[in-house]
């Protein structure tokens, strides 16, 4: 029997769905770490409770009775709980958050001007939650850091950023959190050329500072590249996103702030009739955004600094340096990503994976 810590996260819907497909549910007990009285994202039949509760306990059992535990998104929160139990296998799967979000490394994700803002903006909510972990869970770090016996992440680079940064030593595995949907259903949007004389650009993924947002504004204003800006943030840190759109303007084309919710089928439609994504992030980030796009054979263009880069080219994909905006065109012959993404991420090849982790 494995044991896996979850949050209240809309992937663990597909996750559960994977493991009921091959009929693994029985071998895999979930419990959804959660202090509220619902579950908000998580649709499934699973048991929840706060983490440090005796409800939570109850349901867990035993930790060095499970063949093997997964933590899915190992925060801080996370130090305590870790340290005072005991494994035969401990296995993180790295969501981001939970390592490139971490108070000593956070600061290098951002550029100059979105990190003077990180710098500044100091809510008492963010205060009270370091002051949190600070007290309660910083002093057990380098005991859970050390029982970690494997970490599960499909880039090679994030497996060594966190050797080099975090006291782990632990082995890698190939993992990857599969969409809601087949890439197929893009099938229809692939390839589609966009209306209109004016480049349109999808700036990030969302409102959170990782995104780099008002850098990589300055720069195509200074190399001014004419182009309608669409920026998503319809979800994300709502100070971050109250400082951009006071802030923001842009002089070679119109800037719009996306702030509304959209069902699936016209979120899709608006990265198809963009002509491409633009991703400022140092941290791999938005990658459900970024796969979309490399499938419908968009580009998207990246900060050089992304720790995924590597990983990307060793998997064959094609993608452009945000350096590359100041000459694109609309007739720019488009990359062809989508056999890449079909052959990394297919749902057999995941189920194989599952295979391998889960039985």
């Amino acid at each position: 029997m494995n044991l896996h810590i979850v949050p209240d996260n809309t992937f663990i819907n597909k996750f559960y769905d994977n493991l009921h497909e091959l009929g693994l549910v029985d071998k895999n007990r979930l419990v959804v770490r959660s202090n509220s009285k619902k579950l908000s994202f998580v649709k499934r039949d699973i048991p929840f409770a706060p983490l440090y509760s005796s409800k939570f306990s109850a349901l867990v059992g035993d930790t060095l009775s499970y063949e093997n535990v997964f933590i899915h998104y190992f925060t801080p929160l996370l130090y305590r709980w870790v340290a005072r139990n005991e494994f035969k296998s401990l296995s993180w799967m790295v969501w981001g958050g939970d390592l490139y979000n971490l108070p000593p490394l956070d600061h290098m994700c951002y550029e100059p001007i979105t990190k003077a803002y990180v710098k500044n903006d100091l809510s008492l909510e963010s205060i009270l939650y370091k002051l949190k972990v600070r007290i309660l869970h910083d002093p057990f770090r380098n005991r859970a850091y050390a029982k970690v016996d494997n970490i599960l992440t499909w880039m090679q680079q994030e497996y060594q950023f966190v050797g080099e940064n975090l006291p782990v030593k632990a082995n890698q595995k190939f993992f990857f959190y599969e969409n809601q949907f087949p890439y197929a259903e893009l099938d229809t949007l692939r390839n589609k050329s966009v209306k209109g004389e004016r480049l349109s650009l999808i700036i990030g993924n969302s409102g959170s500072p990782a995104n780099n947002h008002a850098d990589v504004i300055k720069f195509l204003e200074e190399n001014k590249v004419d182009a309608d800006l669409l920026i998503p943030v319809s979800y994300g840190d709502a100070r971050y996103i109250s400082f951009l759109k006071k802030n923001l303007s842009y002089k070679y084309g119109k800037l719009e702030f996306v702030d509304r919710y959209m069902q699936f089928g016209e979120y899709l439609q608006f990265l198809s009739d963009a002509d491409g994504l633009v991703m400022n992030t140092i941290r791999p980030q938005g990658y459900g955004n970024i796969l979309m796009m490399f499938y419908m054979n968009k580009p998207v263009f990246f900060n050089e600094k992304n720790i995924s880069l590597p990983d990307l080219k060793h998997f064959g994909f094609r993608w452009k340096s945000i350096d590359d905006l100041i000459s694109f065109s609309k007739s720019d012959t488009p990359d062809t990503n989508s056999k890449a993404v079909t052959e990394l991420l297919s749902h057999e090849r995941l189920l194989a994976e599952y295979r391998k982790l889960f039985c």
